[in-house]
């Protein structure tokens, strides 16, 4: 028996329904936008340590961009490997880390149809 996710009360698809092959896209494509999220995360600790460098905020501002950024990348690791793998293409469709061109074709009625959810549920 598959398994399943709930968002907004609604019953996700089980990722098992997928064939092998597009376990093995949907996971390729989750670890670039992973990377992508994470880099786009990066950028506030790389704007902090340039204001550090011109005398703009002290070295415990840095600090805390860093904890701030840690935290985050605590966050996006749980989305991208406890959240439904289907649900996770779709948030990162969503918020522009993948192009719904990358995602097979025959995923991309799911991967729409997830979208409307994860905007209902204000980025999963």
């Amino acid at each position: 028996m598959g398994s399943t996710a709930r968002v907004s009360g609604k019953t996700l698809d089980a990722v098992d329904e997928l064939t092998k092959a597009q376990r093995r896209v949907v996971r390729e494509l989750l670890g670039e936008a992973h990377e992508a999220e994470l880099g786009a995360a990066l950028t506030d600790v790389e704007a902090a340590l340039s204001e550090w460098r011109s005398g703009k905020i002290l070295p415990s501002d840095v600090n805390e961009r860093v904890h701030e950024y840690h935290k985050e990348a605590q966050q996006i690791f749980k989305t991208y490997n406890y959240l439904d793998p289907m649900l996770a293409l779709s948030r990162a469709v969503v918020f522009g880390y993948i192009n719904l061109e990358q995602v097979p074709e025959v995923l991309r009625p799911r991967v729409t149809e997830l979208q409307s959810l994860v905007r209902a549920d204000g980025g999963v």
